[in-house]
């Protein structure tokens, strides 16, 4: 129960934040095309953002954004050792980014691939 805490709180605290200083901020939404999440998308799957709602894009970034942040979090959380627990975020968090972001390429291409026919 006290990691769930922990990662609503996490996940809360990053989503918020990207919200109101990414999301809702028009000149710095547009640069959501150029972030890490996107690259990928555009780089492994082939995403055209051309005819993408670009505020519904930039609020899944963050959601996939304050998810992964919140679970590395509580991973980081669950070790006593500080040290040990930075290699097996920086492994879990490699591990969700390439995961999650492949979801989320996966179901845009998928979206894509309907448009087109």
């Amino acid at each position: 129960m006290r990691h769930l805490i922990n990662f609503l709180i996490a996940f809360s605290i990053v989503f918020l934040f990207e919200l109101i200083f990414i999301v809702f901020n028009k000149k710095k939404r547009n640069k959501i095309f150029s972030s890490y999440g996107a690259l990928i998308l555009k780089g492994k799957f082939g995403v055209n953002f051309e005819n993408t709602n670009k505020k519904k894009f930039a609020i899944l970034i963050t959601f996939c954004d304050a998810l992964i942040c919140g679970i590395g979090y509580v991973v980081l959380r669950l070790f006593k050792n500080i040290y040990i627990g930075f290699l097996v975020v920086a492994v879990v968090l490699a591990v969700l980014i390439i995961g999650v972001y492949g979801i989320v390429g996966y179901f845009y291409k998928k979206k894509e691939g309907k448009k087109n026919v």
